[in-house]
């Protein structure tokens, strides 16, 4: 019992102690804050700005206001912000303080205004704050010799101060700093279908309901996911690098009128294509191809490295693995090659059996690598949508895999035909696709593995 009473004893110091610590703690962080308050030349955080303009020799620049949705551009043109360059600029202006240190001249002359550059200053920023949108205008000079920081004054102030030079420099900075810069508003994990059409050539990839991203045309075919994932992001991750013209005008002179590529993306559950990238001409001086899209009214430019990334076909985006099966789903296997053929059978115990579920047993690990190594196996090409396959050796192919998985009367199929000109390989057809593939001469050793 005294060990238990002297131990909460201990408990009820420790407890007092944390809190006179707690208390001095907080103390110490409000009395900071005064502070911090008490020095600031303007007196507001970044957040409590709901509007600001910026004029320059005397002519409005920029106006901006902040909605719930973010920072919108109301003046020259009216567009989105970007908002996380607005906060940034407006946490440098912020920060500017208004104490001895910071205060450069407290009763200026012309000639120290002159020396400023604030004689006749050319760049002011009016700051709108509060529910009654109280003004407060900063007027900017010359940077100092430094080029750290920057001179300024507040308007009905006299008193000259030196504030962060990144201040001034975003200020003068123009409309496309300030202007949302996107290209693709859809987010990538939100989009279930991507067309692209270019002169002559078109696919399409969707994902269906089993997650999985198919090639829908001008082939069937399972379709890279890392791929297609890549050039959503390239788009979602790209800046417009310049805008040319707001309204969609003159369009023949970009290459829009009859664009030579579009992007179509589709949000999930969008009948129709949610937006449209349009691609026209390229333009050598400013390394970039003229863009609209439908959901906006301007025209602009895209980098050549993200218009280069768009795919030339399908195969850009189809996937390189040869077949694809679960292997422990297997019931059939059947084989032929070099003049001989086998069939393997599972048995109720899940054994492979040589021609019946009754027939000779196969061993596990033999069966089971070799379709590890087909499940692993890669294409090398895709060379051509062929009706003909005799000149590809695949009417009679040399060698011919079928496997057959459980619930399923079509098997997936794999046929072996002669070697390539080259040498480098030799040519193959999965299923019915009217399709050929070049493949490594390795798949032949892979399917001779079961046979011997």
């Amino acid at each position: 019992m005294r060990y238990f009473k002297t131990t909460f004893i201990w408990i009820i110091a420790l407890a007092a102690v944390v809190g006179i610590s707690y208390i001095d703690f907080e103390k110490t962080r409000v009395e900071d804050e005064k502070k911090d308050k008490a020095t600031r030349l303007l007196p507001f955080e970044p957040k409590e700005v709901l509007a600001f303009v910026i004029e320059k020799e005397g002519v409005k620049t920029l106006e901006m206001e902040r909605w719930e949705e973010g920072w919108k551009v109301v003046g020259p043109v009216k567009t989105k912000g970007a908002s996380h360059n607005v906060e940034k600029f407006l946490g440098y202006v912020t920060d500017s303080r208004n104490d001895a240190e910071y205060i450069m001249d407290a009763n200026p002359t012309p000639e120290r205004l002159t020396e400023f550059g604030l004689l006749k200053p050319s760049l002011r920023l009016t700051l709108k704050v509060g529910k009654d949108l109280k003004p407060y205008t900063l007027i900017f000079g010359d940077r100092a010799p430094t080029m750290g920081v920057a001179f300024a004054m507040l308007d009905g102030r006299k008193e000259v101060y030196r504030v962060l030079a990144a201040a001034r420099g975003e200020a003068d900075k123009d409309l496309y700093y300030f202007r949302d810069k996107t290209v693709l508003t859809l987010k990538p994990e939100m989009i279930d279908q991507v067309s692209v059409e270019r002169q002559g050539v078109s696919f399409r990839v969707k994902l269906p309901e089993n997650g999985k991203w198919v090639i829908e045309k001008p082939i069937k075919a399972l379709a890279e996911q890392a791929k297609v994932f890549e050039l959503f992001g390239v788009f979602y991750r790209a800046e417009i690098k310049e805008f040319v013209s707001e309204k969609k005008e003159n369009l023949a002179s970009y290459g829009l009128e009859k664009p030579a590529t579009q992007i179509l993306f589709w949000q999930a559950g969008d009948s129709q294509p949610t937006v449209r990238l349009f691609i026209g001409d390229r333009s050598p001086q400013k390394r970039g191809f003229f863009c609209s899209m439908s959901d906006r009214d301007n025209v602009f430019i895209l980098d050549e490295e993200t218009v280069g990334a768009i795919p030339k076909s399908a195969n850009d985006l189809r996937s390189r693995q040869l077949m694809f099966f679960e292997a422990n789903n297997l019931k059939r296997i059947e084989l032929r090659a070099d003049g001989k053929s086998i069939v393997l059978l599972r048995d109720l115990e899940k054994e492979w059996r040589k021609n019946s579920v009754t027939g000779a047993k196969i061993e596990f690990n033999a069966v089971k690598e070799t379709l590890d190594e087909l499940l692993a196996f890669t294409i090398k090409d895709f060379v051509v949508v062929a009706p003909d396959m005799r000149e590809f050796g695949l009417e009679n192919p040399s060698a011919q895999i079928m496997l057959w998985e459980e619930g399923s009367a079509v098997p997936i199929h794999l046929s072996v035909g002669k070697v390539t000109p080259t040498g480098n390989g030799v040519y193959a057809r999965t299923g019915s696709e009217p399709e050929v593939l070049v493949l490594d001469e390795r798949i032949i050793r892979v399917l001779r593995t079961i046979l011997n």
